[in-house]
């Protein structure tokens, strides 16, 4: 019974030595579930639609390879877009609204387990369809559910909160960054697995394996994750706010969100606007411009197969995750995190524009390392809005600004691959140089 009880103590030592570092153990897990299952569902819709045009066009009805192609590549894509937008668009109600709740109620928790559980059904739900069949309508659930409790927004808002409030202020800035680079991690990791695994194994072991690691982040977080502790006078303020309420659910959810747009006489309140709105105009340049790259790379003059795009996309990652885990911690003690954020900008630019202009693949590979910065403003700007609010508004606030990224996840691609359709035939890489000019923006509202 005495080996039992140390043994006993010991494991609950080691789990309060740990206990600060789980967050980014459910965090890491969460992403490489997140970041498979994006390219995952692609291509399973894209090779369940070839299919079904395959077996279901009558050998009466004569169409033409291109004309036939054309037709699916449609149906591919609207169906591709529109289950982005069932997933997102309850994603951006839902994280505002599990914000609101996670300030009111003091238990921040719920911005990490409930996206890991929606994680879960995401991908059970396909492994059934898997089994019992295609059906388009079970994916547009795997999809609603995901939105509905969270998405990746809330899990991020949800690391935010915990990355800022587990840490001094001096080292905020580079949990943030450990966190980018575990993200980043999953990102490199989930693409050169998916492009090997489906080849060889097709899509019903990778989407088990995105359903385990769903698991772990969920398990992690709903059981080993504690809750933040606020101080009292935080505590107080919860109390005086709750008695305050009005009976009416919506009202007592949303109506203190209000509190953030009363900007016009409060500095710090106008930082942090300024700070979400780099924030947001940089996630939508990032978020635009990786999505076109793959249309870049795949079309003249690079003319990549996927398996080689896969690999240059996971190596320039994991270098800017490298960065942006490696930068806080040599640079802070000499800049601030509004200068660390200008390098990023800096390295975004130099790294986007160097795409653009070089055409010889050898000396193409260079923009990897000049990418190595393109992570660093996330952190830094989240870190810049931190260090602004108090700790009971800081869930709302953060699930407002990750609310604002989650249409940029389905907008942003819109956006320019549009412009790379409308303009690859005159100069393929305009795209990337409108996306250096729109860095403008985060370079304005940052300084």
């Amino acid at each position: 019974m005495s080996l039992i009880s140390r043994a006993h103590t010991k494991c609950m030592h080691l789990l309060s030595v740990i206990q600060p570092y789980l967050v980014e153990v459910a965090y890491f897990a969460f992403f490489l579930s997140r970041h498979m299952t994006l390219p995952l569902f692609q291509q399973y819709v894209k090779e369940e639609i070839e299919k079904q045009h395959k077996s279901t066009t009558p050998p009466s009805i004569n169409l033409t390879d291109t004309v036939q192609d054309a037709l699916t590549h449609e149906e591919i894509t609207l169906s591709v877009l529109s289950l982005q937008i069932a997933e997102g668009l309850p994603a951006v109600i839902t994280v505002i609204m599990l914000g609101a709740i996670s300030d009111k109620t003091g238990r921040r928790k719920i911005l990490l387990w409930m996206p890991s559980l929606g994680s879960v059904l995401y991908s059970f739900i396909y492994i059934m369809i898997q089994y019992t069949g295609w059906n388009l309508d079970g994916l547009f659930m795997a999809s609603a559910l995901r939105g509905l409790s969270g998405s990746m927004t809330a899990f991020l808002a949800g690391g935010t909160f915990y990355a800022i409030n587990s840490s001094d202020k001096e080292n905020r800035s580079t949990r943030l960054g450990v966190q980018e680079f575990l993200n980043g991690i999953a990102y490199a990791i989930a693409n050169i697995m998916v492009g090997y695994w489906v080849k060889s194994n097709g899509f019903l072991r990778p989407f088990w394996f995105t359903f385990i690691c769903s698991c772990i982040s969920f398990l992690i977080s709903f059981f080993l994750v504690k809750e933040v502790e606020i101080t009292q006078q935080n505590l107080a303020a919860n109390r005086i706010s709750s008695n305050q309420g009005s009976n009416n659910c919506c009202i007592d959810t949303f109506k203190p969100l209000s509190r953030f747009f009363k900007c016009c006489k409060n500095r710090k309140l106008i930082k942090v606007w300024l700070s979400i709105i780099a924030f947001q105009s940089y996630a939508i340049v990032h978020l635009g411009q990786i999505n076109t790259l793959v249309l870049y790379f795949i079309g003249p003059p690079y003319q990549w197969d996927s398996d080689k795009f896969g690999v240059f996309a996971a190596v320039a990652m994991v270098v800017a995750a490298i960065g942006a885990a490696a930068s806080p911690v040599i640079l802070k003690p000499y800049l601030t995190d509004i200068n660390i954020t200008f390098i990023g900008l800096f390295s975004k630019a130099i790294g986007t524009m160097w795409i653009a202009v070089v055409k010889n693949e050898t000396v193409l590979y260079f923009a990897i390392l000049l990418l190595v910065g393109e992570l660093l403003p996330f952190p830094m700007l989240r870190s810049v809005v931190s260090n602004s609010i108090e700790t009971t508004d800081q869930g709302s606030l953060f699930a407002l600004m990750h609310c604002g990224e989650s249409i940029s996840y389905f907008l942003a691609p819109l956006m320019f691959q549009a412009i790379y359709l409308h303009t690859f035939k005159f100069f393929s890489g305009f795209v990337f140089v409108i996306s250096v000019t729109l860095l403008v923006i985060p370079v304005a509202f940052t300084m």
